[in-house]
């Protein structure tokens, strides 16, 4: 397949540690061929013998109470579902298509991808919850594309906003760790901190995530509060990739323009339970 060999033959020239210039590389073919190459290559045999795994620096404890009562599974599920429109979201939520937008980031290669959309809603089975990022991609050829990917969710035994986060991507397996750190109690803003790695493509990553309902940086807010927010995730306010509270990377004049135009695909994908545990059983998650 040309477009294949094209992708392949791209990624064998971007520096292994270049994360947002492989994942760029990736997010603009996205053939099933490639993620059945990588799935063969990668996931299924390790052929460049890989192994990382999630760091555990820094320790960032979750939010401990949230309302003037100690966070609890329900209440940390609320925020995690924030502003969506669903029966069991909020009653502060503004019931948009989306739980959360991002403000700004503190790792390139995860935050790099502007204009994005947090989708967490409820799974069929107790417990358990779906993430549906979607995101805007520059591709190689300077074209704009969404892309969206699905993860699977699980609370952390006994630790009330601590999740663990698992997706297949494009034929590679990332596994997370992400931790609710504070949240406004009108949900107008949240902190989330989140450590992960694509264990066979010898890649570890960690930062932190602003979100809002808007994707703009809460003016009500007390920016001292989620200053100290990003500094338990061992962060200062100068390390948020490309943007602050005066401007915006991810929602600038120009992204807008073109999202009135191309509108996101925000319906969640929500696969039967079946469905996903077949995809993921022949990946080896299960």
């Amino acid at each position: 397949d040309p477009e294949t060999k094209r992708a392949i033959d791209m990624l064998n020239t971007c520096d292994m540690r270049d994360q947002v210039g492989s994942y760029r590389v990736i997010t603009s073919f996205e053939t099933p061929f490639l993620e059945a190459f990588s799935l063969c290559i990668l996931q299924r045999n390790n052929c460049f013998n890989c192994r990382s795994s999630i760091l555990d620096k820094p320790a960032v404890a979750p939010l401990a109470t949230w309302r003037g009562s100690p966070l609890d599974e329900r209440a940390a599920a609320a925020i995690l579902y924030g502003h969506l429109d669903i029966p069991s979201a909020d009653g502060k939520s503004q019931r948009s298509p989306w739980s959360w937008k991002v403000v700004v980031g503190a790792n390139p290669a995860y935050d790099a991808f502007p204009c994005q959309h947090q989708i967490f809603y409820p799974g069929k089975a107790a417990r358990s919850f779906w993430y549906d990022p979607v995101f805007l991609v520059e591709t190689v050829d300077g074209k704009l594309v969404w892309r969206r990917r699905h993860y699977r969710v699980r609370p952390a035994a006994g630790e009330p906003g601590r999740w663990q986060l698992s997706t297949l991507d494009n034929g590679v397996i990332s596994n997370e760790r992400w931790t609710l750190v504070d949240a406004a109690d009108d949900l107008s803003w949240v902190v989330f901190h989140y450590s992960g790695a694509a264990s066979v493509v010898g890649q570890s990553y960690v930062g932190a995530l602003l979100c809002t309902a808007d994707g703009i940086w809460p003016s009500s807010a007390s920016r001292d509060r989620i200053y100290d927010a990003l500094r338990r995730c061992d962060l200062e306010p100068w390390e948020l990739y490309g943007h602050g509270p005066d401007e915006s990377f991810m929602w600038s004049t120009e992204r807008l323009s073109w999202l009135a135009e191309n509108q996101p695909p925000l319906a969640p994908l929500a696969p039967t339970e079946a469905e996903a545990a077949d995809r993921e059983r022949a990946a080896g998650f299960l």
